[in-house]
């Protein structure tokens, strides 16, 4: 099985089990209120257990009453709760969004007059207070019963009381004069208050837990992008998280408000509503980096037309005024989801690795989401908010995952790239020579030319030879090198270089590349071919315990400290150079090379390669 494969595999798994771990918000059972009525006197308070007042309300259209009036009303209707009141249908029309509303639930317990007990409020549009019996216990905003006299707000709320009896009222008054419809949109649950606080204590904990993880996640990525401005991706990836933060805190706990207590209810829901648009954009600029493609181009330049249309409309207009796009924008969603999985499938095709885990995590978000709509709506019961969670926290990981093999690649190519560059300084002016050299020896030595164009061949193919661009080959590849390089100088040069080796047996250590040759290479140029009468080096490779000891070391002309200091800072003009091949050693084994030199003395030049159990790897 491929590893994207088993990734995905393990991600499902997860899912699966983090959805069947999630506990219900509310675990009724066949407790429902009817027809007004909620009868808990079977239903056990004492074990924490929390239950959803969800069923049929007394609906009072267009009448805020006190408990004394209820005594004198008559309901107009038994309606469905949670559910919009543009749902319900009131003489032979349906309400509209705007209005305000009474519901009645009337609640009945075993328990002892005076008991504690806790109301899980969410935040609904856009005024509503709370009465058990005649005492006001919760309130959000200012009811009123036109535009004028209401104060909207938008906040959740958790009221906690002692019923009077043990039988007692619920009342809730609702008005909605600044969004598109009102009522009581989401379910509110009764408990003790131990378990009240208990359950917001869990939901907040795992929305903290997401909210850091993606904070963190998102200023990792920016902290990428700065140090390398190719990785795009990382800085859409930021921008995505942050967006998915703030919508998961708009549905969730809204601590934004708490940072911002000033914000209204207009910038609040736009605020909500402008984060939707704004996780779908990143995403898409993400995915187009990740999966490049026409077809990508194309979607995200119709999406930030899209974009800026919606956004412009969600500042300069009114909740009830964009809220009735809310069904067209929820279409358009859908939409641009679809198309996010249609870029990802596109990549697969083009034969992206990453493609099918990554498809397979945007699924999982995905369904979350539409877990979410149906819990909203109350289509299904549960707790959507731990399942959304889930779904986007295996996502962020995902793309961890596929960014940090992305980076890992990138480091590879980088030191392929790094490899090309060594292998292209191959001096030119060397090559020429040994040509000449090779043609000018073939007019009076044909043998001698053969065996000279031999050992260049060997040494062209060890230095553009080298398998699949490896940073570290075999110890006998870097020997074979230098001593072709050496029989190629020594035919030129004859008897001014003189050549010795003193090399261990055991040659399948595997050492960096491209690093003894080079340095042989520099004692000839600059130790010993400045002397007129020539001189000599001497190749050393030895084992000490756990490490390769090599020394390179000539009696040419030497070098003066500040000399010495130059190179190594800022490395020759041209050719590979003992910079180069000092940082590398430091980056592999963090200890560069010792040089010794003094004018008319010669250099002498040792490095530690470690032995381990990778040989050298």
């Amino acid at each position: 099985m491929r590893k994207s494969q088993c990734i995905l595999l393990i991600l499902i798994i997860l899912f699966c089990l983090g959805l069947s771990g999630c506990s219900e918000r509310t675990d009724n059972g066949a407790v429902k209120a009817s027809v007004g009525t909620l009868d808990l006197t079977k239903w056990d308070f004492e074990n924490d257990e929390i239950i959803s007042l969800d069923g049929q309300w007394e609906f009072y259209w267009e009448q805020l009453l006190s408990y004394e009036d209820l005594g004198q009303e008559r309901a107009d209707f038994y309606v469905e709760v949670p559910d919009s009141w543009t749902a319900y249908t009131f003489n032979g029309e349906r309400l509209p969004g705007s209005g305000y509303a009474t519901y009645h639930l009337h609640t009945q317990t075993s328990l002892l007059p005076g008991t504690r007990l806790a109301l899980d409020l969410p935040a609904l549009p856009s005024a509503y207070n709370v009465f058990i019996n005649d005492v006001l216990i919760a309130s959000v905003g200012q009811v009123g019963t036109s535009e004028a006299d209401e104060t909207a707000d938008y906040t959740p709320e958790t009221a906690l009381f002692g019923i009077p009896s043990n039988e007692f009222d619920i009342i809730i008054q609702v008005s909605n004069f600044h969004h598109t419809t009102g009522g009581l949109w989401f379910g509110t649950s009764l408990g003790s208050q131990n378990a009240v606080f208990s359950l917001q204590k869990g939901e907040g904990e795992q929305e903290h837990f997401l909210l850091g993880v993606l904070m963190i996640v998102a200023f990792f990525n920016f902290a990428i992008f700065i140090m390398n401005k190719e990785f795009r991706y990382s800085l859409y990836l930021a921008f995505a998280c942050l967006s998915f933060a703030l919508l998961t805190d708009m549905v969730g706990e809204m601590a934004v408000l708490r940072v911002f207590p000033n914000m209204s209810f207009n910038q609040t829901i736009s605020l909500w509503y402008s984060s939707i648009i704004w996780v779908i954009l990143f995403l898409i600029l993400y995915l187009r980096e990740l999966f490049p493609s026409a077809y990508a181009n194309v979607i995200t330049k119709v999406y930030l037309l899209y974009f800026f249309i919606i956004q412009i409309i969600y500042i300069v207009t009114k909740p009830v005024v964009f809220g009735n796009l809310a069904n067209i924008t929820n279409y358009f969603e859908l939409f641009w989801i679809l198309n996010l999985v249609i870029i990802v499938i596109v990549g697969i095709k083009s034969g992206h690795r990453d493609g099918w885990i990554n498809l397979g995590s945007m699924l999982i978000v995905f369904s979350t989401y539409a877990y979410d709509m149906l819990s909203i709506t109350a289509v299904i019961q549960g707790n959507w908010l731990q399942v959304k969670i889930i779904g986007i926290f295996l996502f962020v990981l995902t793309q961890m995952v596929i960014e940090a093999n992305r980076i890992r690649q990138f480091g590879a190519h980088a030191n392929a790239l790094e490899l090309a560059f060594l292998q292209s300084q191959i001096k030119p002016h060397f090559l020429y020579n040994s040509l000449n050299t090779i043609a000018s020896v073939s007019c009076y030595d044909v043998e001698k030319s053969r065996t000279i164009l031999t050992n260049f061949s060997n040494y062209l193919r060890r230095s553009f030879d080298f398998k699949e661009l490896s940073q570290f080959v075999p110890l006998s590849r870097e020997v074979e090198l230098v001593k072709a390089y050496i029989e190629i100088e020594k035919a030129r040069f004859e008897e001014r270089l003189e050549v010795t080796f003193d090399i261990c047996d055991d040659l399948e250590f595997r050492v960096p590349v491209l690093m003894l040759q080079p340095i042989v290479e520099n004692a000839v140029n600059h130790g010993i071919l400045p002397k007129r009468e020539g001189g000599h080096i001497h190749i050393c490779i030895k084992r000490e315990n756990r490490r390769l000891v090599f020394m390179v070391k000539d009696d040419g002309v030497g070098m003066t400290p500040e000399s010495l200091n130059s190179i190594l800072k800022h490395g020759p003009t041209n050719g590979v150079g003992l910079a180069n091949i000092d940082t590398r050693l430091r980056k592999y084994y963090k200890k560069g090379m010792q040089i010794s030199s003094s004018p008319g003395m010669g250099t002498e030049i040792r490095w530690y390669i470690p032995i381990n159990d990778r040989d050298g790897e």
